[in-house]
């Protein structure tokens, strides 16, 4: 009788520190993101608000769209930036604790890395942009957090 209760218990231990240490399971998940940046590009600063959905829809393939607005100040004028939107496909893979994702669009891949934050149940990467055409870079962290 010892012997059976005391392999229960053994089992009821093991459970419960295995499912402590259990690593987020992306598949299925919704994540949402509201950042704002602000950046001096050349002589010009540029005010963006960015509104975005990071849908993964199953362990290897996930949805990006993100929906871009702003202003942008220079010599003491100001212009206001149209709206756009950007949605992509992507694959990732993912170890738990850090991952990447994959985006192919007209023959270009880029691949951005991205941390999961456990205490925070966030979802963190660079946005970079560069334009080849005038040389400039725009860059930013954006931070997602789950849409449960």
């Amino acid at each position: 009788m010892k012997k059976t209760l005391f392999v229960a218990l053994l089992a009821c231990f093991t459970l419960m520190f295995a499912s402590c240490n259990k690593e987020k399971d992306l598949a299925g998940t919704n994540w949402k993101t509201h950042t704002t940046t602000s950046q001096t590009i050349a002589m010009a600063t540029v005010n963006m608000t960015i509104d975005g959905t990071m849908m993964f829809t199953d362990a290897t393939k996930g949805t990006i769209t993100l929906t871009a607005n702003g202003t942008m100040e220079a010599m003491g004028m100001s212009e206001n930036l149209d709206e756009e939107t950007m949605t992509s496909d992507f694959t990732y893979t993912f170890d738990g604790e850090k991952g990447v994702m994959t985006i192919t669009e007209d023959g270009e891949t880029e691949a951005m890395p991205f941390t999961y934050n456990k205490k925070d149940n966030t979802i963190a990467f660079t946005f970079s942009i560069s334009d080849d055409e005038t040389g400039l870079n725009f860059s930013f962290d954006m931070v997602f957090n789950e849409d449960k």
